[in-house]
């Protein structure tokens, strides 16, 4: 059987996504759209994608899809995954930040829900060699018992920070956090599409005694390598009882005792690819098999969005913020109005 997988959105990521499918059996890529017509015509010819609209609506109503990609802009992703999961699509693939705010996404969530739809956000650092690894590392205590884990990026929450808080969360074997402390400063990340404190930085506390803290935004620590682009400057370093392992985007590092051992895996780009295709496997697979569960489902890309709104609310109110938030409530929203954070 061929699964027919659909496109809304045919930008960059979106191209990455069909890129992927090419090598992978078992599906059909049908339809696209994109308000663009240059770029939409240009997607459908390199992929020879039959079907091609202007509008995602008229999309849903002509095609029986199986799955859904969606790489558009976050503020346009609540209303098609909505009418998407009306229409019965079988796993919808989201870009993440899936939503600007928690409360957008439970409604794209509880939508999923009552049509038995699967919703998955790409996250899928988890599939990438380096993160696997550093995963082992844990898993296999070669550092001894995890005490600490220190987390950063350049980019954003938003554009990044849900990276990195969904891989703190995987590496801790998806356990949340008991309560958080954050702290967040300038306006200016606000504009972007991807809207959010241009800094965000706090402490997560969870139940087994273990600290993370995490920081986002322009001002985190830069990596060794000055000449890299922003989004490279993504890294975070585990200290264990024995030693502590580090690990960047196409690097690793693992230091016990005066023993230092350094791997360096191929440039970030080929890896990410790779990531790429073994996340768009388990898409697959989830459309295949109504019990599995994708590593990337939009559960755990939700705990990471409440993260990074907990840190927010308690910016915002200069006091510790106990998880889980209640339902609704989004201090991302109120950042926005405020004319100061």
């Amino acid at each position: 059987m061929q699964l027919r997988v659909g496109f809304i959105g045919c930008g960059a990521r979106g191209t990455i996504m069909a890129q992927c499918y090419q090598d992978v059996e078992g599906v059909q890529l049908v339809a696209a759209c994109d308000v663009d017509e240059v770029r939409l015509s240009n997607f459908c010819q390199r992929f020879n994608i039959p079907n091609r609209y202007r509008d995602w609506s008229q999309l849903l109503q002509a095609e029986v899809l199986d799955i859904l990609h969606l790489a558009t802009q976050p503020n346009l992703r609540k209303e098609p995954i909505c009418a998407a999961a009306e229409a019965k699509v079988k796993v919808i693939v989201s870009e993440k930040p899936i939503a600007l705010s928690l409360p957008d996404l439970d409604e794209m969530m509880d939508a999923c829900q009552r049509n038995g739809c699967k919703l998955v956000i790409n996250h899928q650092l988890r599939y990438q060699s380096v993160w696997q690894r550093l995963q082992k590392v844990i898993e296999n205590r070669e550092i001894g018992d995890v005490t600490f884990i220190h987390a950063h990026c350049r980019l954003n929450a938003l554009e990044q920070g849900t990276h990195l808080v969904d891989l703190v969360l995987w590496l801790r074997g998806d356990q949340m956090p008991m309560w958080v402390v954050g702290d967040a400063w300038g306006k200016e990340d606000f504009a972007k599409s991807h809207s959010a404190p241009s800094n965000l930085m706090g402490w997560l506390y969870f139940p087994d005694g273990i600290r993370c803290f995490v920081h986002m935004g322009q001002q985190a620590p830069a990596l060794p390598d000055e000449d890299l682009s922003s989004s490279l400057h993504f890294g975070m370093r585990v200290v264990g009882t024995e030693g502590w392992a580090q690990a960047w985007l196409g690097r690793w590092h693992i230091v016990k005792g005066a023993k230092h051992q350094t791997i360096s895996y191929s440039p970030y780009q080929h890896d990410d690819t790779l990531a790429q295709i073994a996340f768009q496997r388990d898409v697959i697979r989830a459309a295949l098999e109504s019990d599995f569960v994708h590593p990337c489902d939009a559960q755990w890309g939700r705990a990471s969005l409440e993260i990074i709104e907990a840190l927010c609310l308690s910016a915002l109110e200069g006091k510790r913020t106990n998880l889980p938030l209640p339902k609704g409530f989004s201090a991302l929203s109120i950042m926005r109005r405020r004319d100061k954070i």
